[in-house]
């Protein structure tokens, strides 16, 4: 029975760290189109201020030749 819940805790713990480490990640189509966090083209996470890879990505609707 100890081991039942040691597992379960485990379990539990990796499945609390991976469903945070998701927040780092842009809107599923984009960041399946560029690859790319969030962070990569806003200031912060949940932000509407777009860095200036962010603003090109914006115009261009691709990362292609945005820094």
């Amino acid at each position: 029975m100890r081991l039942l819940k040691t597992v379960f805790l485990l379990f539990f713990a990796f499945g609390t760290v991976l469903s945070f480490s998701k927040l780092n990640y842009s809107k599923p189509a984009d960041a399946k189109k560029t690859g790319k966090s969030c962070t990569y083209c806003h200031t912060k996470y949940g932000s509407k201020d777009l860095t200036d890879a962010g603003k090109c990505y914006k115009d261009k609707g691709s990362l292609d030749g945005c820094k």
